[in-house]
């Protein structure tokens, strides 16, 4: 492994004319937030005259120096390269507020570079996902352009320049050229190169102590990228080709989440967090062909105590005591179908890519998209470790809705029943292994002893507090309006901020506000009121949906005033409300949810 090391300033660092730090698009978005910015500020601007303030190493793969442009490919140390280029952004606009043009010019030599043709560059480029926002943070960072700035996808970009902006220009001249000063010289850098791939990843997974500091993301991607490094240059072009699209196909969710579920699903079994790196790396192993040269598989198949995140699970003298026949079954009779390393690659950012579409419910049929939406306002994140599986072997139309469907009696049952949440990770995870021979009656077989009776949730949703699960609670009466109307599909209520779930009795009914508001609701409903008030304001039969907010004014009789507005609504659920009830009061609350519990009981079954 050839490394060259070099202790720099930032002003070292950035000096070279024709060097370009690029940020691949296989690396994590930006984002650093306003802590670790303030601390980075901070720690700078405390420095004494003869201090340094060591930043850590930054990681370069870099070519041969050539008479032109050199691009370094930043290994590690990406989020660090791009605060610094935009607190210069900062320090650099402020000196030109001061019209001190000679030092803003000095900044942007650091901040430029230039090849053959002379032409202006921009030091640092970013991979597919950030350089667009990057350049539009450059381009309109002094502007009040609020189209612009709107259209910027990640505003972590925006808010570190902003931040800067805000420190910097408290600073009078003196301050910030003190400032500056202690930046480019008393901030010290390690700058390691190396012209090997498979030496950059080995290192990267070195410096970061076994991934300690890293995500599970981070240490899979060093792992996949430094094993194709080994293999051929094409290798690793195409498998950084998948990464790059499976990190855009994910851009906005949860990376390490996809990585759980899909392993979870191949697997068959439960993985917590806490074992995703090591787990995948066990299923790497054991999947991909060429993985058998790699010391991580030999010290598997030999030590069955042997952690392939890197740790041994045994003390030294108990490793002699391991017997083979101890070892994991597929290692030992290596009879699994293995595929290339390339043909992994790409079947991960495949799964990433439907992952996507699910979280994203980007289908082309609507009603999968409208099923999906269903449970996520549910909340049944779990179940996307089986659907992941399941679209893959998806059969038609039908059959997808259904099991849709099924997933959301199942998930909404449990809800209410206040299951453990804990077993369901158990349950998908045995279900991702679906079987193509009729799914639909296979995944009732396999529901059915989880799922809780129908005396069960009949009484649990009669009696349950939708409290702090708003959009749980617009669920269930959104489908109970679809039911009432006898809808075909055709219909569909406007979801999230545009329809709003109304309490027939208000959450609050004791404060002045709420008397000039609503009416005296105390005087309305009687006897112990407040007491009885918070057993059932968040019940599902004092709830009804409205396409906006009321404007009624207070009276004595505060329901026939709400009536009024009520009668307004296209909602049928709402309207059946003003001619079903003269009065609304507990007694009300309790025979709608009742009702409501029936209808609930025949609606999510399976």
């Amino acid at each position: 492994m050839k490394i060259t090391p070099s202790q720099l300033t930032i002003s070292q660092l950035l000096s070279s004319k024709n060097e370009q730090f690029f940020i691949p698009a296989y690396q994590r978005r930006y984002a650093w937030g306003d802590i670790q910015l303030a601390e980075l500020f901070e720690d700078i601007n405390l420095l004494d005259e003869k201090d340094s303030h060591f930043l850590g190493t930054v990681l370069l793969l870099t070519e041969p120096h050539k008479a032109n442009i050199n691009m370094l490919e930043v290994v590690d140390g990406q989020q660090r390269i791009i605060t610094l280029s935009l607190l210069l952004e900062s320090i650099r606009d402020r000196f030109i507020e001061l019209e001190k043009k000679e030092i803003a010019d000095e900044i942007e030599g650091f901040l430029c570079c230039q090849g053959l043709d002379r032409k202006k560059q921009n030091k640092i480029t970013l991979g597919d996902l950030d350089e667009p926002d990057y350049s539009k943070v450059l381009k309109l960072k002094n502007e009040t352009d609020e189209t612009g700035i709107a259209e910027i996808k990640n505003q972590k970009l925006l808010n570190a320049y902003q931040q800067f902006k805000k420190w910097t220009g408290r600073f009078d001249f003196n301050q910030l050229n003190e400032y500056y000063f202690k930046l480019i010289n008393n901030v010290i850098f390690i700058r390691l190169d190396t012209e090997k791939a498979k030496d950059a990843y080995k290192l990267f997974e070195t410096i970061n102590n076994r991934g300690l500091r890293l995500s599970p993301t981070d240490i899979i991607k060093n792992f996949l990228l430094g094993h194709a490094s080994l293999l051929s240059a094409s290798t690793l072009i195409e498998v950084k080709d998948s990464w790059k699209d499976l990190i855009v196909a994910l851009d906005g969710i949860e990376t390490d989440d996809f990585f759980r579920q899909f392993l979870m699903g191949m697997l068959n079994r439960k993985i917590p967090n806490s074992k995703l790196i090591s787990e995948f790396k066990k299923y790497y192993l054991t999947t991909v062909e060429e993985a058998t040269c790699l010391p991580e598989y030999r010290l598997l198949k030999e030590f069955v105590g042997y952690d392939v995140s890197g740790e041994s699970l045994q003390d030294e003298d108990d490793k002699n005591n391991v017997s083979v026949a101890d070892a994991p079954k597929e290692l030992l009779e290596d009879k699994k179908a293995k595929v290339s390393i390339v043909k992994f690659a790409k079947s991960l950012k495949n799964s990433a890519i439907l992952y996507a579409k699910i979280i994203n419910r980007n289908f082309d049929d609507k009603i999968i998209n409208r099923n999906i939406l269903g449970l996520q306002r549910i909340e049944s994140t779990t179940t996307y470790t089986f659907l992941l599986r399941f679209f893959e072997k998806a059969g038609d139309l039908t059959e997808i809705t259904t099991v849709l469907k099924i997933l959301q009696s199942f998930m909404l049952r449990r809800h209410i029943c206040e299951y453990r949440t804990s077993e369901l990770d158990d349950i998908f995870s045995k279900l991702a292994d679906v079987q193509r021979t009729d799914v639909i009656k296979w995944l009732k077989d396999n529901l059915k002893e989880h799922f809780p009776s129908d005396d069960e949730f009949r009484e649990k949703i009669f009696k349950h507090s939708f409290k702090r699960e708003e959009e749980r609670a617009k669920y269930i009466l959104e489908q109970f309006e679809y039911d009432l109307i006898g809808d075909q599909g055709e219909y569909v209520l406007n979801s999230g901020n545009e329809l709003h779930l109304e309490h027939i009795i208000p959450q609050t009914i004791d404060t002045k506000k709420s008397f000039k508001e609503y009416g005296d609701w105390i005087g309305y409903l009687g006897k112990d009121a407040l007491l009885k008030h918070e057993q059932y304001v968040d019940r599902i039969g004092n709830y009804t949906l409205l396409g906006q907010k009321l404007n009624i004014k207070a009276s004595n009789n505060p329901f026939r005033a709400k009536k009024k507005e009520y009668v307004k609504s296209n909602i049928q659920l709402t309207l059946q409300l003003t001619k079903e009830f003269s009065r609304f009061k507990f007694k009300q609350v309790e025979e709608r949810s009742k009702k409501f519990s029936e209808k609930a009981v025949n609606l999510w079954t399976i």
